[in-house]
């Protein structure tokens, strides 16, 4: 008995030591170093995704990251604070990842990789080049005819499948290859909003346009479908954008016949109305929505997900109180937003670590100056900053002229839900009752600014 017992149990430490090592064997590692670190946060992501990893990197700009990667592999992203481009990894199971990023004094980054997939990476790193150079924005582009901008766009595409040749993942190779195709596809679609080319008769471009097939998920992306229902809208002459939902959806069930694509789009660009920070009422959108679509599950899940839209929706309409939430001062004061009533408040959502809320600071300035005489109006800005040490020592460099806040964890949540901030700056004017004049309002930096603020106040 116990000569079977102690066999038992060697066999079950045999089990363990081989499903370790087989854990071991397809644990995925992704290890690197940033030359010229400066400090800067760096985070990583699944592509698209909205939820990202903080990397700690040392003093040296060394950091390891060990993600849980499908066997197939995900392709994620890189970023560090302040630099472009992002920088693309594709890991799968079991991969061993090296990059050796450098920081350039133009804050852009070159990157070498090593290990495993190599030519993966080096292909999305030469994808994601292209895409972000600034010779898309340049004069001598954004004039081209259609015919010679798709020209310019199959040079480039050329151009990388060199570097696709040589991977030799034949699944992996057809998936980058695929994705190169759909990132071509939208910059030739979005030729027709760029610069002052938007509904300049150019035969060529709706001829290209009808070449795309919506219908196939390999050949169309919902990015690509966006810039296709953009340009059907832009030829309507009326210009009433008031109902750009509603006339999206229907436009998608008349250009989609596959009746799971369909779905598939209707209810992601449904959702996507719905996550924006903007109070609109989407009722004949949703109306529209529910006849469309055939998927009763689907159905189901955006009806409840429009139920909540309705419900937070309608307390962030014009004339709605907005709602209260605690904030903390500098020194440590606590305040609540309806104790600036009785004046009209101008209320900048913002964080230290957001460049577009650094780059209105300037603004946010002269509109405190230009009304630094007026008691009629307060100017406050809320930070939502996981540090607050880092945001007083922001503070303390800046010396900003008005009243500054910051919110903790639970009411940065409070806001994402029941304000449906999803994007900063976000600015927003109350009136003296605390009521929404504008839920989003221009930012300091639009001309119209000063102007709209003494509509308001007179």
């Amino acid at each position: 008995m116990n000569i079977r017992n102690k066999m038992n149990r060697l066999y079950i430490l045999v089990i363990l030591i081989v499903c370790m090592a087989c854990q071991s064997s397809y644990q995925t590692t992704l290890k690197g170093v940033i030359k010229n670190y400066d400090g800067a946060l760096v985070r990583i992501a699944v592509q698209g995704s909205l939820k990202r990893d903080t990397l700690k990197v040392n003093e040296k700009g060394e950091f390891q990251y060990i993600p849980v990667v499908p066997q197939k592999g995900e392709v994620y992203e890189l970023f560090v604070k302040g630099y472009r481009p992002g920088v693309p990894l594709f890991l799968s199971g079991g991969d061993q990842v090296n990059v050796e990023i450098t920081l350039l004094p133009e804050q852009v980054v070159e990157c070498v990789f090593s290990g495993d997939r190599e030519r993966e990476n080096e292909y999305l790193a030469a994808l994601y080049a292209i895409e972000d150079s600034r010779e898309w924005y340049s004069p001598e582009v954004t004039t081209l005819a259609f015919k010679d901008f798709k020209l310019r766009t199959d040079e480039k595409e050329k151009q990388l499948q060199a570097l696709g040749s040589r991977i030799k993942d034949q699944d992996v190779r057809e998936r980058l290859v695929r994705q190169a195709y759909l990132c071509f596809q939208v910059r030739r679609v979005s030729w027709y909003c760029s610069g002052s080319r938007e509904n300049v008769d150019d035969p060529d471009f709706p001829t290209f346009v009808a070449t795309i097939n919506l219908n196939d998920s390999l050949t169309c992306s919902e990015e690509l479908l966006e810039y296709v229902i953009g340009w059907h809208l832009s030829q309507d002459t009326s210009r009433d954008w008031s109902d750009y939902p509603r006339k999206s959806l229907k436009l998608v069930g008349r250009l989609i016949t596959d009746r799971a694509m369909k779905n598939y789009h209707l209810t992601s660009m449904f959702r996507k109305y719905l996550n924006q920070s903007v109070a609109l009422s989407l009722q004949e959108a949703y109306e529209l929505y529910d006849i469309l679509c055939t998927d009763e599950n689907l159905k189901r899940e955006v009806g409840e997900e429009y139920k909540e839209y309705v419900r937070v929706n309608g307390n962030l309409m014009k004339g709605s109180v907005a709602p209260d939430f605690e904030m903390t001062g500098v020194t440590g004061e606590k305040c609540r937003l309806s104790d600036f009533k009785g004046k009209v408040l101008l209320v900048d959502v913002w964080a230290t670590w957001c460049a577009p809320c650094r780059e209105e600071l300037p603004y946010m300035a002269k509109l405190k100056e230009y009304f630094k005489k007026d008691n009629r109006i307060e100017i406050i800005s809320v930070a939502v900053d996981n540090n607050t040490n880092t945001w007083k020592k922001f503070l303390e460099k800046e010396k900003p002229t008005w009243k500054q806040y910051i919110v903790d964890k639970k009411t940065n949540d409070f806001l994402e839900k029941e304000y449906r901030i999803v994007g900063i700056p976000h600015f927003m004017l109350l009136d003296q009752e605390g009521r929404f004049i504008a839920y989003s309002f221009v930012r300091p930096s639009e001309p119209e600014c000063v102007e709209l603020l003494e509509k308001h106040l007179n």
